[in-house]
């Protein structure tokens, strides 16, 4: 039987009206990592995973989501435009993040569904400050802009070296993006911007080692998820 805790704090049992409200409330995950994390597949095989529980999922990603996303995605990822200041990109992303939330993660999440995002705004944190240099204060408050009380109810944090990062942004089909196609010295700012978000981060997370085989990643994923939902 499903429980929850009272005004006093004590432990009771929820109703079936109670209980399938809180279930209907939506759940959002996000993945986080570096180019060559694995966060798309990661993204994509949990969604199957909870799919095949009989959940109604949404998988998505940033910079991208919507139609008008998903133009500002090839506009911003065109290896072709090097010329692009750092604060063009960043407002690029705040522009496909504020669409994004408003025209679908917010309403599939009101109608209680389980959205699952490839990046989200800890990405901006670290390629746009860490990476590029813009100021946190900048970046935090265009994250709280276009975010607003949009905030994942876990995030996945899939940590990765940069050699291996590399080596597999390398074997990839088709050339690399304008991000991917950064410099080293970039990528490991990344990085470690990404660590450090990590475990900063106080509200409900995981930090997963990326360098393992596809499937044993998306079993801890789908752990941890039991975990703390253990009713999907």
């Amino acid at each position: 039987m499903p429980y929850s805790r009272d005004r006093r704090n004590r432990v009771v049992p929820l109703s079936d009206d109670e209980s399938l409200l809180q279930k209907r409330k939506g759940l959002f995950f996000v993945f986080e990592g570096t180019d060559g994390a694995g966060t798309t597949t990661q993204c994509r095989l949990l969604g199957e995973m909870l799919t095949g529980r009989g959940h109604q999922v949404i998988c998505t990603r940033e910079p991208g989501g919507t139609p008008i996303g998903e133009r500002i995605r090839e506009l911003v990822l065109d290896s072709r435009h090097q010329e692009m200041f750092d604060h063009t990109e960043l407002l690029l992303y705040a522009a496909a993040r504020a669409q994004h939330v408003k025209q679908k993660i917010r309403p599939a999440l009101e109608a209680g569904k389980i959205v699952i995002c490839d990046r989200f705004t800890a990405s901006t944190i670290a390629y746009q400050s860490f990476a590029r240099g813009i100021d946190f204060s900048v970046t935090e408050n265009l994250n709280r802009l276009t975010a607003g009380k949009c905030i994942p109810d876990h995030t996945f944090y899939l940590r990765v070296s940069l050699t291996e990062s590399r080596r597999r942004r390398v074997e990839r089909k088709g050339k690399m993006d304008r991000m991917e196609g950064e410099g080293n010295d970039f990528q490991q700012k990344v990085i470690d911007g990404f660590e450090q978000i990590a475990d900063q981060d106080n509200r409900s997370r995981s930090i997963l080692d990326a360098s393992q085989n596809q499937e044993a990643l998306a079993s801890c994923v789908l752990r941890d998820v039991l975990n703390c939902w253990p009713y999907l």
